[in-house]
């Protein structure tokens, strides 16, 4: 068997080759001459699946080791007899700890205030749902929006309209690209969604680029310097916007759902999902190396906010961000781009970190442990 693979899915080697003849490919240049011969395709975000590439060629199963399928054409996959499955909710935990930090972010440089806040989550799936059950046990007041969820019941919540969900102090996106169906989510947020963010709201967009307009967000930072914004997704990536990328609060380069962690997920989906299509009888979990609980210093903080600085010691989400914006306003913003997350796949996740209790109060504590961090 014939397996191609991008060469920089986690493991992939060691938890693939036992299988066949193991082939690496870079994920923006492969193209359909180098599969014409193969049987199996594991890909990123970066690499479009579709008829182009794979049509002629002898795949019969794909997988990306990714949440977001939005690079897949799954008509064409299902209509062509190829089986695809996809990571979904692999880097859920990932993609909630740089919310978290976002908001540590704002509440150290811009005066956020945590304390009775409202946060409105649009999209409440593997990722929004995660935040919004994290935020519950924190007891902040939380307002999803999902009509699928919301039409049949699924989530054990209340759901609030679009309207409701942008009223808040923080809102959060964390929805699949999509361009029809009956809630399409491209451009979601445009002028008038836009307009209503209330004064000193926080808006965070970790999913994908093209859910807010760009044209729509660049007018209104260009009136408004109130709303702190952070994005890490953009409408065409790698080369993005640099004139946007210098106005939002954080910009990143997609990568907040990279970690140890959730690569190390992603790579156990596919590798059982792939051992189960070909009925390779498999006994123990696919390995992924991962390394134990790391100890997270905190100096010079004060006591009121130091669960915040502890998560920017955790993951130091304000420098990344100077130093991708530095590169971008250089013109090397496309090269920065992969070359940053392949630095970012060594980012261990909340859970993988430890602090010491004589460093933090009680409810210090209570808080940071349901973010994921372990007390020694």
């Amino acid at each position: 068997m014939k397996i191609f693979a991008d060469k920089n899915i986690l493991a992939v080697q060691s938890n693939f080759s036992c299988h066949g003849d193991l082939h690496f490919f870079d994920g923006r240049s492969v193209k359909k001459e180098d599969l014409i011969e193969a049987d199996a395709l594991l890909v990123r975000s970066i690499t479009p699946i579709d008829e182009a590439l794979l049509g002629g060629t002898t795949i019969r199963f794909v997988g990306t080791a990714t949440s977001g399928i939005d690079h897949v054409d799954t008509a064409y996959l299902r209509d062509a007899g190829i089986h695809f499955v996809d990571a979904k909710g692999s880097n859920a935990n990932a993609v909630v700890d740089y919310c978290f930090t976002v908001l540590a972010f704002a509440a150290l440089h811009r005066n956020f205030s945590f304390g009775g806040c409202k946060v409105g989550i649009i999209g409440a799936g593997a990722v929004g749902g995660l935040f919004a059950a994290k935020l519950d046990e924190l007891a902040v007041e939380v307002r999803c929006y999902d009509p699928f969820l919301a039409a049949t019941g699924v989530g054990g919540r209340e759901y609030h309209s679009l309207d409701a969900v942008l009223e808040c102090d923080v809102v959060s996106l964390h929805v699949p690209l999509t361009t029809a169906g009956l809630h399409p989510t491209e451009n979601l947020l445009s002028e008038r969604e836009l307009a209503g963010l209330k004064k000193n709201a926080i808006l965070i967009n970790a999913c994908r680029g093209c859910v807010v307009n760009e044209f729509a967000l660049k007018s209104l930072l260009s009136t408004r310097d109130d709303v702190v914004t952070a994005f890490d997704v953009w409408a065409d990536e790698p080369t993005i916007d640099s004139s946007l990328a210098q106005s939002v609060d954080i910009a990143t380069p997609h990568i907040a759902g990279y970690s140890k962690e959730a690569k190390s997920n992603a790579t156990k989906l596919l590798a059982r999902a792939f051992e189960q299509h070909f009925s390779l009888g498999a006994d123990a979990d696919p390995e992924v190396a991962e390394e134990g609980s790391d100890l997270v210093a905190v100096e010079n903080a004060s006591e009121k906010l130091m669960q915040w600085s502890t998560l920017l010691a955790a993951f130091p989400l304000g420098e990344l961000s100077d130093d991708f914006k530095q590169q971008v306003s250089s013109g090397a913003g496309a090269k920065a781009f992969d070359s940053f997350r392949q630095k970012l796949l060594q980012r261990r996740e909340f859970l993988s970190r430890s602090l010491r209790t004589e460093s933090y109060s009680a409810a210090h504590q209570e808080q940071l442990s349901v973010l994921g961090f372990h007390f020694k």
